[in-house]
């Protein structure tokens, strides 16, 4: 009894770093015409996930994995105007990660999700502003270093790179009072569609348990 007792703790043990919390930050270059237009930036972002490894046989570790991304940037419209971009996204995808070292791994994901895309501009007195949602898939490469990893904890930190494409969403700003100088040619006139798509660097910090 005492052996199948010794063996079943050691068997969840082996497998007590099957959960993944993350939290990163970086940038993205916005290398669409869309988003060159409103701003000359690239956007800062952060990323905050969660993920649980599979039970597949594989050669690799393979991890299901669900994310919230938010991100922001500031610029000027026609030379007068100041902008505001923001959006945030929600992501599930999958990641596969191969240990090269007992502290570090390579790892590949691709993501789909949603994202949220908000615009303000403004003339110093007044804003006019419009948001809407589009589709977003992502992929990136990545390697992961770890100042402490055991059976049962693991705490590191993830540098990834990838690429973003997403779908332009259709912007229309909107005054939200009066102004005789923002309105002409602006209120309720559609700006065409906004494509926040664009390569990004993000470095993260992460713990497994």
């Amino acid at each position: 009894m005492r052996t199948l007792l010794l063996i079943a703790v050691l068997g969840s043990t082996a497998h007590a770093d099957d959960n993944e919390i993350w939290l990163g930050g970086g940038s993205r270059a916005l290398r669409s015409s869309s988003a060159d237009a409103v701003t000359g930036d690239s956007l800062g972002v952060g990323s905050l996930g969660y993920a649980r490894r599979l039970e597949l046989p594989a050669p690799v570790a393979v991890w299901a994995e669900a994310g919230f991304g938010w991100g922001n940037a500031d610029g000027t419209l026609f030379q007068t105007l100041q902008t505001q971009l923001d959006t945030y996204a929600f992501t599930a995808g999958v990641r596969a990660s191969y240990r090269l070292h007992r502290l570090v791994d390579a790892t590949a994901r691709v993501d789909l999700g949603t994202a949220r895309t908000a615009l303000a501009v403004s003339d110093g007195m007044i804003t006019e502003s419009d948001s809407g949602w589009g589709a977003l898939v992502q992929g990136a490469l990545g390697t992961d270093l770890y100042a402490a990893r055991s059976p049962i904890f693991a705490l590191g930190m993830r540098v990834e790179l990838g690429y973003t494409q997403a779908t332009g969403v259709g912007l229309a700003p909107r005054a939200e009072m009066t102004s005789d100088t923002l309105k002409i040619g602006t209120t309720q006139a559609s700006i065409g569609h906004l494509d926040l798509s664009g390569p990004f660097l993000v470095v993260s910090v992460l713990t497994r348990f």
